[in-house]
């Protein structure tokens, strides 16, 4: 009986053991992916297959408060969030923009993300063709919008930098 309850003081103890640190803490309040500019059908797709982990609205089931399983979960989420945040996309410079968005559409084109992990347990998350067409899609327009609005830098005789 008393390796039982060792057992579950261990198990118990290991919940609140985080060895990356904790990402389930409560962010401050920074810009919202509503600042992204995307369409309903876009928005819906970032939703069910990129917030969790790519944003600070991270929703976290059951077994993401369980070790070892909270530490895999919990690591991943970092990371994504290390990658791209969406919560913070307004605190990115036009030019982390433009690159996320050309890393976005490459990774969902060639099927890398969701990661096959997060969609073997939330199926719904898994990018049909025709949402792999609308983000890639929505990545360029706004890598387009973005190139549009950064400044021209031009040479002491008025010439756009780099033309003859």
């Amino acid at each position: 009986m008393c390796g039982g309850g060792f057992a579950g003081l261990l198990v118990l103890g290991s919940v609140a053991v985080h060895p990356s640190g904790s990402v389930k803490e409560p962010e401050p309040q920074t810009a919202t992916a509503a600042t992204l500019h995307t369409s309903p059908d876009v928005a819906a797709t970032l939703k069910r297959s990129c917030m969790d982990c790519h944003s600070n609205r991270t929703v976290w089931p059951w077994y993401s408060y369980v070790a070892p399983m909270s530490w895999l979960v919990e690591r991943d989420v970092r990371r994504g969030r290390d990658h791209v945040n969406f919560s913070e996309w307004d605190q990115y410079t036009f030019k982390e923009r433009r690159k996320l968005l050309a890393d976005i559409a490459t990774t969902v084109k060639n099927r890398e993300m969701p990661l096959p992990q997060y969609t073997l347990v939330h199926r719904h998350a898994k990018l049909s063709d025709a949402d792999t067409d609308v983000l890639c899609g929505w990545a360029r327009v706004e890598r387009r919008k973005l190139r549009a609005k950064l400044p021209v830098v031009t040479t002491s005789a008025g010439q756009p930098a780099g033309s003859h």
